[in-house]
């Protein structure tokens, strides 16, 4: 069923990365995890999958988009507050639900914007899972939310960055996201649940170290990001 989501902000979250956020229309809701098919012209052919990157439980819809300078995009960065979009959802199942151990997420840039959402859910629910992050991006410019991931309550959660420039001013791992790394900071590895959320190239690569550790694909659960159009 369509629906028509009302512009109300612009924020900007790296220089390459910008969320928009809508009036949430009554009664609407959705999981952790899901996204939305956004069309930001009525009338429009343009459409693209956004992942919703805040928690269910605010009382507005996010959406964060890495700026290509795309034809979307450019429609996206014409909103003002007040403008209509339609919008489509929500859809996906990626998800934490069900995993009663150990969860890791692996993000990939602005595959963040999920992971996320689950975790802001988790947070409002004091889910007492423990929980690491392993967020590789490509500096420290890069990385969208740090902030609000950093402040997460969630009693059991880590955050390990992995950049492929480190800049010195934050502590991360350098080059890519490993087999090694995922092994150093992970407890009892082969006993978590794993969430991989990025562009394609990056969650295959990932899913190859995963099963490098001897990771059961039962225990692997993934989020491509197809295109950045």
């Amino acid at each position: 069923m369509a629906l028509e989501l009302c512009f109300a902000e612009r924020i900007v979250r790296t220089p390459a990365a910008v969320s928009y956020r809508f009036s949430r229309p009554p009664g609407f809701a959705f999981a952790a995890g899901q996204y939305m098919l956004l069309w930001p012209e009525p009338g429009g052919s343009l459409v693209h999958p956004l992942s919703f990157s805040d928690g269910p439980q605010e009382d507005f819809l996010e959406f964060t988009k890495r700026m290509t300078g795309s034809a979307y995009c450019q429609l996206l960065e014409r909103l003002r507050p007040g403008d209509v979009v339609t919008a489509k959802g929500p859809v996906g199942s990626f998800s934490a639900e069900g995993s009663g151990g150990r969860i890791v997420c692996i993000a990939g840039g602005i595959g963040i914007t999920p992971i996320r959402s689950i975790l802001a859910e988790m947070a409002q629910r004091h889910d007492r899972r423990p929980v690491t992050l392993i967020y590789g991006n490509l500096d420290e410019n890069d990385i969208a939310f740090a902030a609000e991931l950093a402040g997460l309550a969630l009693p059991q959660f880590r955050m390990v960055h992995v950049l492929q420039h480190p800049g010195g001013r934050l502590q991360a791992h350098s080059g890519l996201i490993s087999a090694e790394i995922i092994r150093s900071e992970v407890p009892d590895v082969t006993a978590a649940m794993f969430l991989i959320s990025g562009p394609p190239v990056m969650v295959k690569a990932v899913e190859g170290q995963l099963a490098a550790l001897g990771i059961s694909p039962e225990r692997i659960r993934t989020d491509r990001f197809l295109g950045y159009s």
